[in-house]
C-alpha cells in the first residue's frame, strides 16, 4: 500500500451505524444498572459455585492451579530483553528489516526502492545476540514469522500517526450535569487534504461527556485558522497591518450541520447556520426541490450530545473562520468507567497531529515566523521567512511592506 492508498483509506467513513439516542442509551444503562451490578460478570450461581469451589481447594491445590495458570516466565523473558539494550536494538532492528523486504516486495509501483540497512552479520554479533536470535529462530509457532501475506496489512507511516501529546490533556471547561451516569463520546476531526481530491487526515481525536454540547467540542478543536492575526484597517480603508496578539477565545462563525440541521454558534443575529440554511434553500429551488434538505436548529452551545440521536462512523460537516471546513466522526459511545477520568475534567483530548510548518524561503532550513508583504527585493509576496534570515535581510521602512507574524499554535495545541 503507497502512501496515496494509505490517506485514501483513511478518508472512507462507514459503513454508518443505526441511529443512538444517547439519552435512550444512558436510561437503558441505568435501568440494567439496577437488575445487575455492571461488576459482577457472572451470575449469581454460576459466581457462587466458582467461589466455593475454589475455596474448598488446599492451599497447596491453589498455588498449583496459580503457578500453573501464570505468564510470569513469559513477562520475565520480554523484561529481560527490552531492559537490555542491545537485544531490544537488534529485535527492533531486524523487525524493521523484515517488515520492508515485505512491503517493498509487494509493491508493484515504478517508484525508486530505497534501501534499507541490512542487520549485522551472524560472525560479527554480540554472543548475546546470538543467543537470542537462536532462540528465536527455533520457535515452531507457524504464525510467528511474517510471510508475504502480511503486505496486505503492512503500509508506511502517515505524518497523522504521530501526536503531540505526551499525555492526555484535560480542559476542564465545558458544560457538564451533576448526573453520575454518562455516557462518554469518542469524536475525530478530519482536515481536508490540500494536494488530495476528496482526502482527508486525522487532525485530532476527543472524548466528551454526553451531557456536554456541540459547543463543547468546538472550543476544543485545534486549527490554525482559528489563531489567524486580524487585519487593522487604516483611513485609506486599506490594510495597515496585522495584530500579533489576536484573541483566540473569540469565534469567527461556526456552523455543524448534523442529519439535515445546522447548528450555529449564536454570536450574531444572523449567524452561519442562517447563511447557511437560505443558501441551500436558494440553491434548491432554483433546481424545483419541493423539500429542503436542511434547517436551523438551536445554538451549538445550546445544543448537548444527549440531546442528538448520532450514527457512529458517519461525517458530519463543521464549518468555521470563513471557509475552513472539517469533518466530525463519532467512533466510540459508551458509559463513562469509575476508571475514567472524573467528569470534571472533560472534554479530553487524546490525540492532535503535528501540525506541518511552512519552511522559511531564504535558507529551507528552518520554519518560517513571519510573512512579508510588498517586499520588491523577496521577488514573491506574501514571502514566508524565518527571524535569523529577516534580520540579516535587514527590515524595510517602507511603506508598503507589512511584516505578519504567523499564528504560533498556541491555542488548544500545546499538551
Amino acid at each position: 500500500m503507497n502512501l496515496g492508498q494509505g490517506q485514501a483509506h483513511e478518508s472512507l467513513f462507514g459503513p454508518p451505524s443505526e441511529y443512538i439516542s444517547l439519552s435512550d442509551f444512558v436510561q437503558s444503562a441505568a435501568l440494567r444498572e439496577q437488575e445487575q451490578p455492571p461488576c459482577q460478570l457472572f451470575a449469581p450461581s454460576s459466581s457462587g459455585v466458582a467461589k466455593q469451589a475454589w475455596a474448598n481447594l488446599s492451599s497447596d491445590e491453589q498455588a498449583a492451579i496459580t503457578a500453573e495458570c501464570s505468564v510470569t516466565d513469559l513477562q520475565n523473558t520480554l523484561l529481560d530483553v527490552y531492559n537490555n539494550p542491545r537485544l531490544v536494538a537488534h529485535v527492533t532492528k531486524s523487525h524493521d528489516v523484515d517488515v520492508h523486504a515485505i512491503y517493498e516486495t509487494a509493491d508493484m509501483s515504478n517508484r525508486r526502492k530505497r534501501k534499507r540497512t541490512a542487520v549485522t552479520e551472524p560472525a560479527e554479533e554480540h554472543p548475546e545476540v546470538t543467543a537470542l536470535r537462536m532462540k528465536m529462530d527455533v520457535i515452531q509457532l507457524k504464525s510467528w514469522p511474517l510471510t508475504i501475506n502480511a503486505a496486505s496489512f503492512i503500509r508506511p507511516p502517515k505524518h497523522s500517526d504521530h501526536n503531540t501529546l505526551i499525555c492526555t490533556k484535560e480542559f476542564a471547561v465545558g458544560s457538564s450535569s451533576a448526573d453520575t451516569r454518562e455516557a462518554l463520546v469518542f469524536v475525530t476531526i478530519y482536515n481536508r487534504i490540500p494536494w488530495g481530491n476528496r482526502l482527508h487526515s486525522r487532525s485530532s481525536q476527543h472524548v466528551l461527556l454526553s451531557s456536554q454540547t456541540i459547543g463543547d467540542l468546538f472550543d476544543v478543536i485545534p486549527c490554525w485558522s482559528s489563531e489567524i492575526p486580524k487585519e487593522c484597517v487604516g483611513d485609506d480603508g486599506g490594510i495597515a497591518g496585522y495584530e500579533t496578539s489576536a484573541d483566540t477565545d473569540e469565534s469567527t462563525g461556526c456552523v455543524i450541520c448534523i442529519d439535515g440541521v445546522a447548528y450555529g454558534d449564536g454570536q450574531s443575529a444572523e449567524d452561519y447556520s442562517d447563511k447557511l440554511v437560505a443558501m441551500v434553500n436558494a440553491s434548491q429551488e432554483e433546481g424545483d426541490d419541493s423539500e429542503p434538505r436542511l434547517k436551523r436548529g438551536p445554538t451549538m452551545h445550546d445544543t448537548s450530545f444527549r440531546s442528538l440521536s448520532l450514527r457512529l462512523h458517519e461525517p458530519y460537516w463543521l464549518l468555521h473562520a470563513g471557509n475552513c471546513e472539517h469533518l466530525v466522526v463519532v467512533d466510540e459511545i459508551r458509559l463513562h468507567h469509575p476508571s475514567d477520568p472524573p467528569h470534571a475534567a472533560f472534554p479530553l483530548t487524546t490525540q492532535i497531529t503535528p501540525p506541518l510548518l511552512d519552511i522559511c524561503r531564504a535558507c529551507n532550513k528552518v520554519p518560517a515566523v513571519f510573512a512579508i508583504v510588498g517586499d520588491v527585493r523577496l521577488g514573491e509576496s506574501p514571502f514566508v521567512i524565518c527571524g535569523p534570515c529577516w534580520r540579516w535581510m535587514g527590515e524595510r521602512k517602507d511603506a508598503g511592506v507589512v511584516v505578519v507574524t504567523l499564528p504560533r499554535q498556541e491555542h488548544a495545541w500545546d499538551g
